[in-house]
């Protein structure tokens, strides 16, 4: 086992599975801190949860080693995606491979059990120091955390209460990012989407997308007639307060990306601050989908750091405000 973990891709970054029946889901443990001048207010843990792509080490390597450097002294728990998880694999399935993310969760958050969200946009928020922040990553990412949210939910009973919200993501949350989601569901997006999961050596990249081209094309008929679930779907679970109650949100997203439009992602941040969650907005240029620091590394990190730092009060004061920047 032990050379199995020093042989994973992400090991020079200190990341390792937590458990040897999913290697989609690691963990970063920070070393002991050596010095002690008083470091930026940090969430108690950080949860990845990644894109298609984000499977590519690589790639997913650019956001674990910012979170390193932004907050060396935070764990991260990393959960990766692969395309059987959105397209062969049943939502039971997929809650069954996350129960390691789920154990670890209980076990850093014990007193969950008696944890009661916000009811409220006047409720005190959660403070970085006391909660997980949770990074989403497209919609492979977003299918991922969703399916955690559904098996947290029905592993940790909770009391029956007139408060809708009350039964809401049980870990405390003191921020939720949605970076390059959530977008619409269009044939093409889904596909550009999925390519995101190929690996970038030819012939493979050119034979994997003509294969994805029928499979994603059942998808899309399954989903039109309701067999499965949808993006539509999706967005609208990811907007239940429900799901990750009134937690404040970031969403970080690009002109440039055509897998998730501007368009789509702004509708969808409009309609949870209608409901009394505080949101901020960037929106990046030219970059590509799941790649903004590419366009603009300390932009993308300084508004990240922001966002935590505020998150703890509420985004802009209380519930329901916003500021939007482009770059």
């Amino acid at each position: 086992m032990a050379t199995e973990i020093n042989q994973h891709p992400l090991s020079s970054l200190s990341f390792s599975p937590i458990h040897p029946s999913n290697s989609n889901i690691l963990l970063y443990t920070p070393p002991l801190p050596t010095s002690s001048t008083p470091l930026l207010e940090s969430p108690k843990l950080i949860i990845l949860t990644t894109w298609l792509g984000g499977s590519t080490s690589a790639r997913i390597a650019v956001y674990c080693r910012g979170y390193q450097t932004l907050y060396p002294s935070t764990p991260i728990l990393l959960i990766r995606t692969v395309l059987a998880d959105i397209t062969t694999k049943s939502f039971a399935v997929v809650q069954r491979q996350l129960e390691p993310a789920r154990d670890y969760l209980l076990s850093v958050f014990p007193s969950s059990l008696g944890f009661s969200p916000p009811s409220s946009t006047n409720d005190e928020r959660v403070r970085p120091s006391n909660g997980a922040l949770l990074h989403i990553f497209s919609h492979g990412g977003c299918n991922s955390a969703l399916q955690l949210s559904r098996l947290l939910r029905s592993s940790i009973p909770t009391t029956p209460s007139s408060n809708t919200i009350a039964s809401s993501f049980p870990i405390p949350l003191t921020g939720l990012i949605l970076d390059s989601c959530p977008g619409s569901p269009s044939f093409t997006k889904a596909y550009n989407a999925a390519t995101y999961s190929l690996p970038a050596t030819q012939p493979i990249n050119l034979l994997g997308q003509t294969l994805l081209l029928p499979l994603i094309g059942a998808l899309s008929s399954l989903q039109a007639i309701g067999i499965v679930s949808s993006v539509s779907d999706l967005r609208r679970e990811l907007n239940d307060l429900v799901t990750f109650g009134l937690v404040p949100r970031l969403y970080l997203h690009s002109s440039g990306d055509e897998v998730v439009g501007v368009e789509d992602v702004a509708s969808h941040a409009e309609e949870i601050m209608g409901k009394g969650v505080s949101v901020r907005r960037e929106v990046w240029s030219r970059a590509a989908h799941c790649a903004l620091p590419v366009e603009d590394s300390e932009r993308y990190w300084r508004v990240v750091g922001e966002f935590v730092a505020g998150a703890g009060g509420g985004y802009g004061g209380s519930g329901g405000q916003k500021r939007e920047a482009r770059l």
